[in-house]
């Protein structure tokens, strides 16, 4: 076993290693199995729920007559853009939610999983460049910003502050060795037959300490209302608010 097996070294983020299931020929039965296990680790673990609580839906309950629309980049299987339309329906708004992913072999599970949806429309095109897509009163990402090297984070970005008319959150992992050994423990469990145990590893290693993604934003975005804080359990969350509407 390596030496750096439980504890690497997290100094810097990982840009260079790619994601087994981001590899075109990537074993298609382990692509679904695995995007079926990050639907569960995203309900047990993701605080994507609670942040769009806090952030999205007050906002919308404040004048519940109009119709909002939603833009959930990297949505993979539609979970987390399912469950944002059933916390519109139970709270009486009319929410219409765009889940935008690349990856053409993903797409299928979507369309199944989101068919009782018809305010879920599903898209597959470039996070880096979704201005075909129109604006949007709020934009959110879950898990996807460490899948972009910083050139291509300031691109997103720019983005997302340029289509975003009320507010943004963009949750994401946060970098530490304390993360990484939870993450190969807790995978190691039960996920040895898909690509969940290398790829949420990695993951990790690609993710953000606070203090370097609030360094980037300053930096690159001085003029903007962009905040980052650290939530639990090991989370880093940027957003914003625009107030565009």
């Amino acid at each position: 076993m390596k030496p750096d097996f439980f504890f690497p070294d997290m100094r810097l983020r990982n840009t260079t290693d790619k994601e087994r299931m981001e590899r075109a020929d990537a074993d298609l039965d382990q692509l679904l199995r695995t995007i079926r296990q990050f639907h569960w680790i995203n309900f047990l673990f993701s605080a994507s729920r609670p942040l769009m609580r806090k952030h999205f839906f007050p906002m919308m309950d404040q004048v519940p007559t109009r119709s909002y629309t939603l833009l959930d980049v990297g949505a993979g299987g539609c979970d987390i853009a399912i469950w944002a339309a059933r916390e519109a329906r139970n709270r009486g708004l009319k929410l219409n939610i765009t889940a935008l992913d690349n990856d053409p072999r993903i797409l299928p599970i979507a369309y199944r999983a989101a068919r009782d949806y018809p305010e879920i429309r599903i898209f597959e095109g470039n996070a880096l460049d979704f201005s075909e897509l129109g604006s949007f009163d709020f934009i959110f990402s879950n898990h996807f910003l460490h899948h972009l090297d910083w050139d291509e984070i300031n691109i997103f970005l720019q983005q997302v502050l340029a289509r975003t008319r009320i507010a943004f959150v963009m949750n994401d992992l946060k970098r530490s060795r304390l993360a990484y050994l939870g993450c190969t423990v807790f995978l190691g469990l039960g996920t040895r037959r898909s690509f969940a145990y290398h790829d949420g590893r990695l993951s990790i290693r690609r993710g953000f300490l606070p203090r370097e993604l609030r360094d980037f934003t300053t930096r690159n975005f001085p003029n903007a209302r962009i905040h980052v804080v650290e939530t639990s359990p090991a989370r880093v969350v940027l957003f914003g608010h625009t107030a565009r509407a």
